[in-house]
């Protein structure tokens, strides 16, 4: 008979490797830009490393949350026990399609750099290449999907450390700089910086095929560190580079332009691989991640049983097709709309949403399930989580109000506010009938 369930075999480095990968998307050196622009110049490196502080604490409420109940339902399961089951499938379908939007806004600025470097290569073609080997690599086995993101997970950040490290080396003058000059917008500029950091969480989805489960955290932790060293680097050697901003501004690449201007040819082609190991880890990673929860969803009939299904590698690989298959449309028309702003300002909405929720359902269960063990506590309970709460609602909200074009219509609000209405129309018509149906099948089932 064969297997039914996942398989336990990522080792601590693909922890590592896929909170890190998930996070260090392609959009942040758009991010980046934005960055510099608020913190006026050469701190951007600092709002960054404060930003990642404060994520910290976010991690720290996902760290608990995984060692109370590690799952590939990860969040359905914490807002179920910590809340309640409908708000909870609700709001777990909202955050799963924020993989979809990371990938759909990750493949424009990928598009985007591609057609800068080999403009004979229609942009869609690299897109559509590109989901598809990632799409067959994860079908191949966990193994296979574990080994593509530890490979290009840890070139990026590596080589976008040592890149920056050189740029800035053949930058004359380096002390004329004032790296430590808070602007008067800098609050809003660590406020951004934290969208840097955004889906760094997703690995929890993987739980149910690690080793151990309390790799997730140590991974988490020490991804994030690397995360705002690589991108903290890079924000120094963007602002050295271009102290001014001139011509960054409106550019969709502007790391080719760091490139350039840093090692000239060598920079631009340079940084044109590191955009396709950004795209690689996105793409890889949260293709990765989503499956498994979209599977964990379809086991319980929140979903068609179909995407529970597994290939004989114990992937689940109907899920993997159809995130993929979704992914790549929304790519498309984000890519002949040039709408980019409206999944990156929604999706760092639903994000900053959850990681307040996150606080809470800490606080909750701390309460409803004392005696429950956990081998991870938040630091500075209540308060932290507390702040911690406060912090991300205000800064979802902002992302969700902040205008996606010149008439300042707040277009992520309404396209978040339009998925709730759809996903809670699921939930309460769909979703019941598959329940029923699973009764159903039972009781035919039943040995006579």
């Amino acid at each position: 008979m064969a297997q039914s369930t996942l398989s336990r075999v990522l080792p601590l480095r693909t922890a590592v490797s896929t909170s890190a990968g998930l996070a260090s998307a392609a959009v942040n050196f758009l991010a980046a830009v934005e960055v510099a622009e608020y913190a006026g110049g050469q701190s951007a490196w600092l709002a960054i490393l404060v930003a990642g502080i404060l994520i910290v604490f976010a991690g720290a409420n996902f760290s608990e949350l995984n060692a109370l109940f590690p799952s590939a339902a990860a969040i359905r399961v914490w807002i179920r026990r910590g809340i309640n089951d409908r708000f909870s499938l609700v709001s777990s379908m909202v955050y799963m399609l924020t993989v979809v939007f990371v990938i759909a806004a990750d493949a424009f600025v990928l598009g985007h750099t591609f057609s800068r470097a080999v403009p004979a290569i229609p942009a869609l073609l690299w897109i559509f290449v590109l989901l598809a080997l990632v799409t067959w690599s994860n079908s191949r086995g966990i193994k296979v999907a574990g080994t593509v993101q530890d490979s290009n997970a840890f070139v990026l950040l590596g080589t976008l450390i040592l890149f920056s490290l050189i740029a800035l080396g053949r930058t004359p003058d380096l002390g004329q700089f004032h790296y430590f000059d808070l602007g008067r917008h800098w609050f809003e500029a660590v406020a951004l910086g934290i969208f840097i950091f955004v889906g760094f969480e997703w690995v929890t989805p993987l739980a149910e095929e690690f080793q151990d489960s309390r790799q997730i955290p140590r991974g988490m932790f020490i991804a994030l560190g690397l995360i705002a060293i690589a991108f903290g680097l890079f924000s120094l050697a963007l602002t050295v580079a271009f102290p001014h901003g001139h011509g960054l501004v409106h550019s969709f690449v502007p790391q080719l332009l760091v490139g350039m201007r840093a090692l000239g040819p060598l920079g631009f082609w340079w940084m044109a691989f590191i955009t396709l190991t950004t795209a690689m880890t996105t793409f890889n990673g949260g293709l990765l991640a989503a499956s498994r929860f979209v599977y964990a969803l379809a086991r319980e009939r929140a979903l068609p049983v179909w995407f529970a299904r597994l290939n004989r590698r114990l992937v689940p690989q109907n899920a993997l097709m159809l995130l993929a298959a979704c992914a790549f449309v929304l790519a498309v028309l984000v890519y002949r709309t040039g709408q980019y702003l409206l999944l990156i300002n929604a999706g760092a909405g639903v994000e900053s949403l959850m990681y307040a929720l996150s606080s809470i359902l800490v606080i909750s269960l701390r309460r409803r399930e004392p005696s429950r063990p956990r081998s991870f506590r938040v630091f500075g309970y209540p308060l932290a989580p507390g702040l911690v709460a406060v912090l991300f609602l205000g800064l979802g909200v902002e992302a969700l109000l902040t205008p996606t074009g010149p008439s300042g219509f707040p277009g992520a609000l309404v396209f978040f506010l339009g998925i709730v209405v759809v996903m809670t129309a699921y939930v309460l018509a769909v979703v019941p009938r598959l329940k029923k149906r699973r009764k159903g099948e039972q009781g035919v089932s039943t040995p006579r």
